[in-house]
């Protein structure tokens, strides 16, 4: 979907082409994003977003690797990139799987599902089918939703 979000003042100065200048000044940076739908409610649903982090996974400084599951499309294999296994990382949530809506479609090796932010979703917003979780990771999908819901004792 096109999603639309508050720039940064760093992405605003550099001129990026996904920067609108909105009222009052304000900078707003889009973008076609990729969700997994985690909740139904009656006029929206809450997804979670998917995310390559400009191809460095969980690499990315600042990036909470215990909130992210890598995210695949089935016939493909779930794997660390190069800048994870470089860094050591090791996901704690293990990789949900999605059967593509088509089989032109591609997932980025570096997809990651971010847990620790779900955004509501208006049902009128214009969306792009790209599969559906497979029916083994539906669970587990869930609880990990359910464990970014949940303030840390930071």
């Amino acid at each position: 979907m096109l999603h639309s979000e508050a720039a940064s003042e760093t992405l605003a100065r550099n001129g990026d082409d996904n920067i609108t200048v909105v009222m009052h000044r304000g900078h707003v940076f889009s973008q076609i994003r990729r969700f997994v739908i985690v909740k139904e409610m009656r006029n929206f649903v809450y997804a979670c977003p998917i995310t390559t982090y400009s191809g460095r996974g969980t690499a990315k400084p600042g990036c909470d690797p215990s909130e992210h599951a890598i995210v695949y499309f089935s016939g493909s294999t779930p794997q660390l990139v190069r800048e994870e296994n470089e860094k050591s990382i090791e996901l704690q949530k293990e990789p949900i799987g999605v059967n593509p809506a088509d089989t032109s479609l591609r997932m980025h090796p570096a997809s990651r599902i971010r847990f620790g932010k779900a955004y509501p979703i208006e049902w009128n917003v214009k969306v792009k089918d790209i599969g559906d979780v497979l029916p083994a990771d539906r669970t587990r999908l869930w609880r990990y939703y359910l464990e970014g819901l949940r303030p840390t004792d930071d």
